[in-house]
């Protein structure tokens, strides 16, 4: 039987992501959450197994790439990101490891999505120029 985790955290800590991160892939790309009939809006519960089955599946049929659009608001929002880390204005209660974390899997994200766009899949992690 699949264990069943019970929070944000959890999830995100099974992904080795941030709690954003994993809420942000639930509302654009479907990860499998649950929340039970009645309770409050923030409880969450999933199922490992049906996060590994999520992880493993390929882009769905009819799912297109990022537009240039998309492309352009990411790297504008990380270079943002950057100016606010540069000039000291930290999320409150978070440490300036958490915010590289964070910008990381911002950039990840976006590297994903270049990727996508250009229909290819780098292993090394570079970028196609």
């Amino acid at each position: 039987m699949s264990n069943m985790l019970s929070s944000w955290k959890e999830i995100a800590q099974f992904f080795g992501k941030g709690v954003r991160t994993v809420q942000r892939w639930e509302k654009t790309l479907d990860l499998p959450i649950h929340r039970p009939p009645g309770a409050p809006s923030n409880v969450v519960l999933a199922r490992e197994s049906d996060l590994e089955a999520w992880m493993h599946r390929g882009m769905p049929h009819g799912e297109q790439a990022a537009t240039s659009e998309d492309l352009n608001h990411a790297f504008e929002t990380i270079h943002a990101y950057l100016r606010d880390m540069e000039s000291g204005n930290i999320e409150a209660g978070r440490s300036r490891a958490e915010e590289f974390k964070n910008l990381s899997d911002r950039i990840e994200s976006l590297r994903s999505a270049v990727h996508a766009a250009a229909g290819q899949s780098l292993s090394d992690g570079s970028i196609a120029a």
